[in-house]
């Protein structure tokens, strides 16, 4: 085996790890921004900023465990193989005392590998497509969200969420959505008095926002047929490009947004309902749920054999996706 330098992977795991925190920081500042400039939130939005802060924080931490539980497992697969030294604990070195992530991460694609063994087995698959589900119709909630209480850069959430974890971007967008409906409420009350001598300015762009909705439901409805085929595709040739899909797709909205629609104050409540509703959003859940069951089911498996799987040991990174599910009945009630 030719050995490789762990300069370079260990570089771009640095890189990795300071993108993660940038962006972080990035989308905490949009709530705090907006926050600091208005007058503190009653009690019961206080109660709830904090509550999806602790949550943030839980799903953050659980990620980086059971994504370093993933990499430990992947390199112990990939060390099996090639007949390299296997870590003795976590990332201690193996019998010679080395680590060779420059071989492992030349021999092995991580983002394939991590997802093929969330859906190589119905089991699995009945988690992973609750992450699909909700990730697609989170991506819509940011795209009405940003038209209605004109948030910048939502998008950065959406980005997190792809190279963090939908747990955390979700909780950390939930706490933005809270200050933003806290301070627009005491811009409309100015806004009503005001009413009172000057009638609202009609919106120019009314009529072509009309249909931007649509679209996102058109996009939406795709990203969920991409989340019902893609467990049964692991052996196709163009996975990977079936993998990038739905990742790509939920990035749409977003530009949607930002070619054909530019938010103005009469759009606020336009925007917010069209939203899919909460009996909407539990129907799209409620099929991906009856899918990912009937092929358990199928397969001669149970209700029980599916939140065994949750706490599958071998692959930590089926727990990860387990939280979208418990997060998506959050949101959805």
């Amino acid at each position: 085996m030719v050995e490789l330098s762990n300069t370079r992977p260990i570089g771009i795991l640095a890189g990795y790890l300071l993108a993660c925190a940038g962006l972080t920081v990035f989308c905490i500042r949009i709530a705090w921004t907006r926050g600091g400039s208005s007058r503190p939130v009653d009690r019961r939005r206080r109660h709830a900023i904090v509550v999806f802060s602790a949550l943030a924080a839980l799903s953050l931490a659980t990620t980086w465990y059971h994504m370093f539980c993933f990499f430990q497992w992947s390199y112990q697969e990939w060390a099996a193989a090639s007949s390299a030294s296997s870590p003795l604990f976590g990332l201690l070195g193996g019998e010679d005392g080395k680590l060779h992530l420059g071989a492992w991460l030349r021999d092995t694609t991580l983002f394939q590998q991590a997802w093929v063994a969330t859906l190589e087995t119905p089991l699995r698959a009945w988690w992973s497509m609750q992450i699909f589900g909700f990730c697609a119709i989170w991506s819509v909630m940011l795209a009405a969200q940003g038209q209605k209480s004109r948030i910048p850069h939502l998008w950065l959430f959406m980005l997190l969420g792809q190279i963090v974890a939908i747990s955390f971007a979700a909780n950390l967008s939930f706490v933005t959505f809270l200050v933003y409906d806290e301070a627009n409420e005491v811009s409309s009350i100015h806004d009503k008095k005001d009413m009172k001598k000057n009638q609202p300015s009609p919106n120019p762009q009314a009529t072509r926002n009309s249909w931007l909705p649509t679209a996102w439901l058109a996009v939406l409805g795709v990203n969920l047929i991409s989340a019902l085929i893609i467990p049964r595709q692991l052996d196709h040739s163009k996975f990977l490009y079936l993998l990038l899909a739905p990742h790509v797709l939920a990035f749409v909205p977003f530009v949607l947004n930002a070619v054909f629609a530019a938010p103005h104050p009469s759009d606020a409540l336009f925007f917010s309902s069209r939203q899919p509703s909460t009996v909407a959003r539990a129907g799209i859940m409620a099929v991906l749920l009856a899918a990912a069951c009937s092929r358990v089911f199928a397969a001669g498996g149970d209700l029980g054999q599916i939140a065994a799987t949750l706490f599958d040991r071998k692959m930590g990174m089926t727990a990860i996706l387990g939280l979208a599910l418990f997060y998506s009945v959050l949101w959805c009630l």
